[in-house]
């Protein structure tokens, strides 16, 4: 991870280990909303990270497919003993923003 400007640059081992992705400094009111939108609609929360965050299109489809759905539960291989926040499966190396919202 890297910090530059209040904005982390983050890569994923498994989809492109090569690869910085901006991803700024999420509040916590801001992660929540971020998971509802996802769940909801993937397409939705991928257009508001770019119009809300001016983000890329591409830094913004990035967060959208790391943001885990469930607590804990890695998104591609489903190992569900993620325990920090931006993290690696252990298992299958994916990024996973494993975010606890209350």
């Amino acid at each position: 991870m890297y910090v530059i400007d209040n904005k982390m640059k983050r890569a994923c081992k498994r989809c492109n280990k090569h690869q910085l992705f901006e991803v700024p400094n999420f509040n916590a009111t801001q992660k929540k909303e971020l998971l509802t939108s996802k769940v909801h609609s993937p397409l939705k929360t991928v257009k508001m990270l770019m119009e809300s965050y001016k983000l890329s299109h591409a830094d913004s489809k990035f967060i959208v497919l790391h943001i885990n759905t469930n607590y804990g539960q890695c998104n591609r291989c489903n190992y569900k003993d993620l325990d920090s926040e931006y993290t690696d499966c252990p298992k299958c190396k994916a990024l996973n923003f494993n975010w606890k919202i209350d």
